[in-house]
């Protein structure tokens, strides 16, 4: 039977040192996937960041131009509309900003009140209350106030001797919709009849503090 031979101390450090370089690999190995994974997870998240950044901006970016796009549509239109009723504007005119068939139901504009009068001047007055639209709709909802006021008309017939008309101030819900990439007027819809105004305020000038006696 062979003899078996004495591990010496340089043998026993020669293994260890054995053992001891595969675990340094295997720590290193293991350093080496930490680092990619979180280096992977760090681009992850970046790229992420970066995408909600970015569709937020595009949707910013897409509701600012809806939002001047429906502004212009319906203050033009608006007063395109009061000017047909008044008579100085073709109800044609009104296709460019509402749809022909909203424009064959309103009475007002299929209407002859100021038919007997030649409209010179007139204040156009519409103030926006409320606006929503979302950037990915094609529909937008409005709520405006109309007034006009000071209509200065001639009769036509000089036997008129009725006063020109006043206009009746509405409150109005209108409705926008999206048509081959361009806004028109679909609706418009009475929400109130002659909404009280609200009092601009004005300051007191008596209860200002001055250098100047009163007697």
């Amino acid at each position: 039977m062979p003899k078996r031979k004495k591990l010496t101390d340089a043998d026993v450090k020669k293994v260890e040192s054995v053992i001891l370089s595969d675990t340094d690999v295997e720590k290193a190995d293991r350093s080496k996937y930490g680092v990619a994974r979180r280096s992977i997870w760090y681009i992850l998240r970046f790229v992420l960041i970066a995408s909600v950044v970015v569709t937020l901006c595009y949707a910013a970016l897409m509701e600012a131009m809806y939002v001047s796009n429906i502004y212009i549509i319906v203050t033009e239109g608006m007063e395109m509309r009061a000017d047909c009723i008044l008579g100085n504007k073709s109800k044609a005119e009104l296709t460019e900003h509402f749809t022909e068939s909203w424009l064959q139901e309103d009475e007002a504009v299929n209407g002859n009140k100021y038919s007997l009068y030649r409209v010179d001047s007139y204040d156009h007055r519409l103030e926006i209350e409320k606006f929503r639209v979302w950037p990915w709709s094609k529909e937008a909802t409005l709520q405006v106030v109309e007034r006009v006021p000071n209509i200065q008309a001639t009769a036509y017939n000089s036997d008129t001797t009725d006063p020109v008309p006043s206009w009746v101030a509405c409150r109005y819900e209108i409705t926008v919709d999206k048509f081959d990439g361009r806004w028109y007027i679909t609706r418009l819809t009475v929400v109130d009849v002659d909404p009280p105004e609200e009092p601009h305020a004005t300051p007191d000038y008596s209860k200002l503090e001055t250098d100047i006696p009163h007697y």
